[in-house]
């Protein structure tokens, strides 16, 4: 009996230190795509970590930017190609207790009584921590592919239009672009006898090359030279007489943008247009030719889109 009655003593003596529970940490997924936050948790809960960790993960070119934050305050990042290479990479990162032992240990001394031992608070990323990666490794000027919408208005023959513009190859700081628009404008002749007014109303096609200098993470300016063919509309009021007639040529143009970066994939951007072309008109009632100005500079404003 007396056999039996210790034998139970530590049988229950015993017991906890097959029933302590393995020790578990916090890993914050601050920002992420959702498609990649998935795989990510996936690994994470087969995975036994031992370091709390704030991660977040950023979509770019080629990959994924993963940059994490520990509860001793270091700073842990990887570019990984996909989200299965970001979750196998965090769950090591979790798993790997070394992490949590790279500050050297302090030297061995008795245990102070009056000590206690508090438990480590869940750290909260700052605003300039959680966004500094991204300015720095997230450019939006990186993207191959822009589309761009302005309207402007400006010059002495009350010019104003809208133009649609697509970037369709770069390479390092040159873009091929091509672009449409349209304008409309107004011209008043006279011969002295005679007094023209004309409102001519333009559509354009175009190809052009442009060159970025991105002189701060958010500032850029963008130069360009197109060309293409514009077909013109022609309102003639001559001295109450109304005809409409229609011509074709080639023009060119150049610029000058000035853009601001307003988030991963948006921009804003301001600037003159330069057009060149060369339009004449034959009149045939009056024996004379209506040749209209060569010129116009037009200032544009307008959104882009990282496609």
């Amino acid at each position: 009996m007396t056999r039996s009655f210790w034998f139970a003593c530590l049988w229950v003596a015993a017991t906890p230190a097959f029933t302590h529970a393995e020790p578990t940490c916090a890993v914050s997924i601050v920002r992420a795509p959702d498609d990649v936050r998935v795989v990510v948790e996936s690994w994470l809960a087969k995975e036994t970590c031992t370091t709390p960790l704030i991660v977040r993960i950023i979509e770019t070119d080629g990959g994924y930017y993963i940059y994490a934050l520990d509860d001793h305050h270091r700073v842990l990042e990887r570019t990984v190609p996909d989200a299965q290479s970001a979750g196998v990479l965090i769950a090591s990162w979790t798993a790997d207790d070394g992490i949590t032992k790279a500050d050297p240990p302090a030297p061995a001394s008795a245990p102070e009584p009056s000590v206690s031992h508090e438990p480590i608070p869940q750290i909260t990323p700052t605003l300039a921590l959680v966004d500094h990666p991204r300015l720095e490794h997230v450019a939006p000027s990186e993207s191959n592919h822009w589309l761009s919408l302005a309207g402007g208005a400006g010059g002495s023959n009350r010019a104003a239009g809208v133009r649609v513009e697509l970037e369709v190859m770069r390479t390092g700081s040159f873009t091929a672009v091509v672009h449409l628009g349209y304008g409309n404008s107004q011209m008043t002749a006279t011969d002295g006898v005679t007094s023209y007014v004309a409102s001519f109303d333009d559509l354009s096609a175009m190809v052009g090359l442009h060159y970025t200098w991105r002189f701060t993470q958010a500032w850029h300016a963008r130069a360009g030279f197109a060309v293409g063919v514009m077909a013109t509309q022609m309102t003639l009021d001559a001295s109450g007489v109304t005809s409409s007639p229609q011509t074709s040529t080639v023009v060119s143009e150049g610029s000058l943008m000035v853009g601001y970066t307003l988030a991963d994939r948006w921009e804003v951007e301001v600037g003159p247009v330069a057009t060149l072309a060369n339009e004449h008109w034959h009149l045939a009632d009056q024996m004379e030719t209506l040749v209209r100005a060569p010129g116009s500079l037009v200032v544009f404003a307008g959104i882009r889109r990282a496609l």
